[in-house]
């Protein structure tokens, strides 16, 4: 019974942290059952929440060091025409 309990409170935090707090919960019948199914579907919500949030933070990171990087490195470039159709370029990087 306290675990029923539980899982109903954290069902209604879910639904009201998915509704928004402007809006009411929609009513729906309170039950052993639904509250099970609901609160499977806020288990699930909050793995995808967090891997949605490890992907972005991932891409964050990425971007950040991307333009570090790209601050970081001057790039020269040397081109060198050998004849009509020859053309050779020859980049350099410093760091």
């Amino acid at each position: 019974a306290a675990i029923e309990l539980l899982e109903e409170r954290n069902v209604a935090a879910w639904l009201e942290k998915i509704v928004g707090p402007d809006h009411p919960i929609p009513q729906y019948e309170v039950n052993p059952r639904t509250t099970e199914i609901l609160h499977h579907l806020s288990e699930r919500n909050r793995v995808r929440d967090r891997d949605v949030y490890l992907v972005i933070e991932d891409l964050k990171q990425k971007a950040s060091e991307y333009k570090s990087e790209r601050i970081s490195r001057k790039q020269s470039c040397i081109c060198l025409h050998k004849g009509p159709k020859l053309i050779i370029v020859v980049r350099t990087w410093t760091f």
